[in-house]
């Protein structure tokens, strides 16, 4: 489990540092002031292979104009300031904390370097765990394709939702791979917290587009679930992926998108109990005060299993004030957002 953390020249951050993560952990803070550059720094950092997940983040925010143009000129893009590192420059730094200070036993490093032939080259990693990469090769050679890839057909147990879209196909294949397990009950347990007449689920062919629709059957019929509003769909994905992420971690951008405040707490219900069940360490963001209210009602039952941090900027730095319970409770008693 991952107990603290640190990333430093990271996206906006120059530095950010936290010194206790527990099982489940939910990141508060204003609109852009980091929690999705937190969650892609703990998703690189727990990655097995660094550049599949970098190659991931920079494609699902289209962060390339081409697949023809050089890696240097998309990478930046992770790099503090949208700036690489020069030669021998500290670059991107992930690691955990111990005395305020990174481990460097457990650090990695994504840094560019020049070899003998004078080409500079993206760093990724130290010693026998290094990967390197020419920076003048096109972002195509960097990609799915690519050699690099062709040790991860592994099925992953690092599980990102992100805020917003959610691709059928990806839904269909996460239904599979629990298929014939008893994981699938858990799945329909979750989602009877919107639709308490919901008995099954099936992924059929679609006549109209490519891949499967997921559909439920509520009463006796079978119902679409795009039909069945943003809510249900929102804890079918993040319920599948929890629960594909057996023995690894759960990353939830903007945790109350699509939710309604009513469902949320039976929502993080569910998700404190298939951590414990399924040993799932879960990093959640909100800027919700109803997100907060609901996690703290299942905090409250056992506080070493859960942290809460606020993310602030100021001065052109991140810090990160961590609150005990009962902060927490003292200030939603009052009706004190916590932002």
């Amino acid at each position: 489990m991952c107990n603290s953390f640190i990333a430093q020249n990271f996206r906006t951050f120059k530095k950010i540092k936290i010194e206790k993560l527990a099982k489940v952990n939910l990141f508060l803070g204003k609109n852009s002031v980091g929690k999705t550059a937190l969650l892609e720094a703990f998703y690189v950092y727990l990655h097995e292979n660094k550049a599949e997940a970098i190659h991931k983040l920079l494609s699902k925010k289209e962060e390339h104009l081409s697949s023809k143009e050089d890696l240097a000129s998309v990478i930046r893009h992770l790099f503090h300031g949208h700036k690489l590192s020069s030669p021998g420059e500290s670059g991107i730094l992930f690691s955990l904390v111990e005395r305020e200070k990174a481990v460097n036993s457990k650090a990695v490093t994504i840094a560019t370097g020049i070899k003998d032939d004078s080409n500079e080259f993206l760093i990724i990693g130290k010693d026998a765990e290094k990967q390197e990469y020419p920076l003048t090769r096109d972002f195509r050679s960097f990609g799915p394709r690519a050699r690099i890839f062709e040790e991860s057909n592994h099925k992953s147990n690092l599980k990102f939702v992100y805020s917003t879209g959610i691709d059928n196909a990806d839904i269909a294949e996460l239904w599979d791979n629990i298929a014939f397990e008893s994981k699938q009950d858990s799945v329909i347990k979750a989602l009877k917290i919107i639709e308490k007449e919901l008995s099954d689920v099936a992924f059929i062919d679609a006549t109209y587009r490519r891949g499967r629709v997921a559909i439920a059957k509520v009463s006796g019929e079978k119902v679409p679930f795009k039909s069945m509003g943003d809510g249900i769909n929102r804890i079918l994905y993040i319920i599948l992926n929890m629960v594909n992420a057996q023995d690894g971690y759960l990353l939830i951008d903007e945790f109350e998108n699509g939710l309604h405040y009513s469902v949320q707490k039976q929502v993080w219900e569910v998700i404190f109990t298939l951590a414990e069940s399924l040993n799932v360490q879960v990093f959640a963001t909100t800027h919700s005060s109803d997100c907060i209210q609901a996690f703290g009602s299942q905090w409250k039952d056992d506080e070493e299993k859960a942290t809460l941090h606020r993310i602030d900027y100021k001065d052109k730095q991140h810090s990160v004030m961590h609150y005990d319970f009962s902060d927490l409770d003292d200030a939603l008693s009052t009706n004190t957002e916590v932002r």
